[in-house]
């Protein structure tokens, strides 16, 4: 062959691996053929279906706002206040048994104790919450069994921890609190605090702990009731809750709150029918009632009357648009049903409410990347990934989306954190894939080291992926794409023809091989490869293009022509492509950029010009 035919063959090679597009069924683990700078040259491969279904969220039974929580927040406040009442009484009653002690007491030690507890509760009944602190703390000091001090400390720090938490409930309060019930035991105000902060939060399982030492201090402390049952029926304990929201009824305590929550308690028991006539009941007095129209969407969606709960989510959100739950279960709904211009602005209207949601940002992620909104579905992963650290398919699939956008030093970021935590042959696929991808990049813009010592890490890791699955036909692809990409032909044919093996008529594949044979200037092999994939895809750009470059290598102009004339029909550009490679001109300019490349780069001084 002479020297002009090598030459154009080594960069067909290069212009090609450029190439190729296919598009595959859907598996049980979907293979994607990327058709940026590659062209379809490589394929990634989603850790499941690219369509997994999502999950509906937890049915809840009263929101975090609204008059009902408020009102339900001041019984308990009210019954704190005088319960705070009761021990202040208490407290001055002991501040004079301080001082006859005082008096009486021969040990310096102790009576120095018993007069700072006293300053102390003189302090915490005119209100100066800080001073009785460090008084009865110094108290402590001096006579660490001092009770008195000990009740009077865990007061004061109960007073702060109220103060602390506000009416946001903020959970700087709960070490006040934590302290303050190591000091007495039954200090049930700070332990329905704790309940409370807990409860504000959505921390069902602490909120019902600290709910059930309040009463085991205090038995009367009957406010807890209702919030305690609310909670045990957010965590699925319909015994528990159906007996303190009962409890609850009994002490005056009943609100749409605790109907919502014996709802969700039927529902959860089979009885839809039961509930679903006591939102009827509940409709008929509350036609604006948002949460009824919630709890009646979630039955049916259970029932899988999709059409009917679409229909009760749409009106419970139309009378209260800051309805997080339904938002979230519409855009699950629409989702499974692929229709993501519809799940889309429910899922925007979650993360609008809540911005915390790490679900629903994770899910709005995905269905950005179902409408190919990359760049959209990258800021909506990132937002996603403090609530997923270790959630190895979002990292994923993040990798896969910086991919469509060409960021592909941070796809191989995240493609390498799914593989840390989950180095399977799929994940290890992907990183290769990511290598692959990000080394082409590197090369179009002429950082040749770079992308050598991507391929390097690429071929690591496909390699790992053919040992872990050696059916992984993608792993086989992936690796023949990068063998031929290093100038390793003979590696590559090898690869591909695996690939084959596991996937017949793989267009992807066959075109790969073809640019593998052309690599080792069997001209012969690779023209039958590029005329298979134009019998198996008589559309295939790609192919096409391939085909006529090889043709006109082995001589056979004429066909060359022909073929270009039927490229021309499909994709101009490419066709148009071709005029420079007849004519030489490609090859002279790939070969300048190759000279380029290998000539030191000095600061300051431009590269020869060409």
């Amino acid at each position: 062959m002479s020297s002009k035919i090598r030459t154009f063959a080594s960069f067909l090679l290069i212009l090609s691996i450029l190439s190729t597009g296919f598009v595959l069924d859907v598996r049980a683990n979907d293979l994607v053929p990327t058709d940026d700078l590659s062209g379809g040259a490589s394929v990634f491969v989603f850790r499941g279906s690219r369509k997994q279904p999502q999950e509906r969220g937890a049915v809840r039974s009263f929101s975090s706002g609204g008059a009902a929580v408020t009102s339900r927040r001041e019984r308990v406040k009210n019954q704190i206040a005088s319960a705070r009442k009761r021990k202040a009484d208490a407290a001055k009653a002991r501040a004079i048994a301080l001082a006859k002690a005082r008096a009486r007491e021969r040990n310096r030690k102790l009576r120095l104790s018993n007069t700072l507890a006293g300053t102390a509760e003189k302090q915490l009944a005119d209100g100066n919450i800080a001073g009785a602190t460090v008084n009865f703390r110094e108290s402590l000091k001096a006579n660490p069994n001092n009770v008195d001090a000990k009740l009077g400390l865990s007061e004061a720090l109960t007073a702060t921890g109220i103060m602390m938490a506000g009416d946001a409930q903020n959970d700087a309060a709960i070490p006040y609190f934590e302290e303050a019930v190591k000091l007495d035991a039954k200090n049930e105000s700070a332990y329905a605090k704790l309940g409370e902060i807990h409860d504000a939060k959505g921390r069902n399982s602490q909120a019902i702990e600290f709910y059930e030492k309040a009463l085991k201090a205090d038995p009367t402390f009957n406010s807890v009731y209702l919030p305690l049952g609310l909670a045990y029926a957010q965590e699925g304990k319909a015994v528990e809750a159906e007996a303190y929201l009962g409890k609850a009824k009994a002490a005056g305590f009943d609100s749409p709150e605790a109907q919502n929550a014996r709802i969700i308690i039927l529902s959860k028991q089979g009885r839809d029918a039961e509930a679903l006539a006591m939102i009827d009941a509940m409709l008929q007095g509350e036609p604006q009632n948002a949460s009824a129209y919630y709890q009646r969407a979630a039955i049916l969606n259970k029932q899988n009357q999709t059409d009917r709960a679409v229909a009760s989510y749409n009106q419970a959100v139309k009378i209260d648009p800051n309805l997080a739950a339904a938002w979230f279960d519409l855009g699950v709904i629409f989702y499974n049903q692929e229709k993501y211009g519809d799940a889309l602005p429910a899922y925007q209207n979650v993360v609008r409410i809540e911005p915390e949601n790490y679900q629903a940002q994770a899910n709005l992620a995905s269905t950005f990347r179902q409408l190919e909104r990359f760049a959209e579905a990258n800021a909506a992963y990132k937002a996603a990934e403090p609530g997923n650290k270790t959630n190895a398919t979002l990292y994923s699939e993040w990798g896969y989306c910086l991919g469509k956008t060409n960021e592909w030093d941070k796809s191989v970021v995240k493609l390498n954190t799914a593989r840390e935590l989950s180095p399977n042959a799929v994940d290890n696929n992907n990183a290769g894939w990511g290598y692959y991808n990000a080394a082409r990049y590197d090369r179009a813009n002429n950082r040749e080291t770079e992308s050598n010592a991507k391929l390097e890490l690429g071929k690591a890791y496909l390699e790992t992926a053919v040992q872990q699955d050696p059916q992984l036909d993608a792993a086989h692809l992936n690796l023949g794409a990068t063998k031929n990409s290093m100038g390793d032909h003979e590696g590559a044919v090898t690869s591909l023809n695996t690939a084959l093996t596991l996937h017949r008529d793989w267009v992807i594949a066959i075109n790969q091989l073809g640019l593998a044979y052309r690599g080792n200037n069997d001209l012969n092999n690779a023209l039958a490869q590029f005329q298979r994939v134009s019998a198996l895809d008589a559309n295939n750009a790609f192919g096409l293009l391939n085909l006529s470059e090889v043709y006109h290598l082995t001589g056979n102009k004429k066909e060359a022509k022909r073929v270009q004339d039927r490229l021309r029909k499909i994709n101009p550009a490419l066709a148009n492509q071709l005029n420079n490679f007849f004519s030489g001109k490609a090859a002279v300019d790939e070969a300048k950029r190759k000279i380029g490349n290998k000539v030191p780069r000095v600061p300051g001084i431009p590269r020869f010009p060409y």
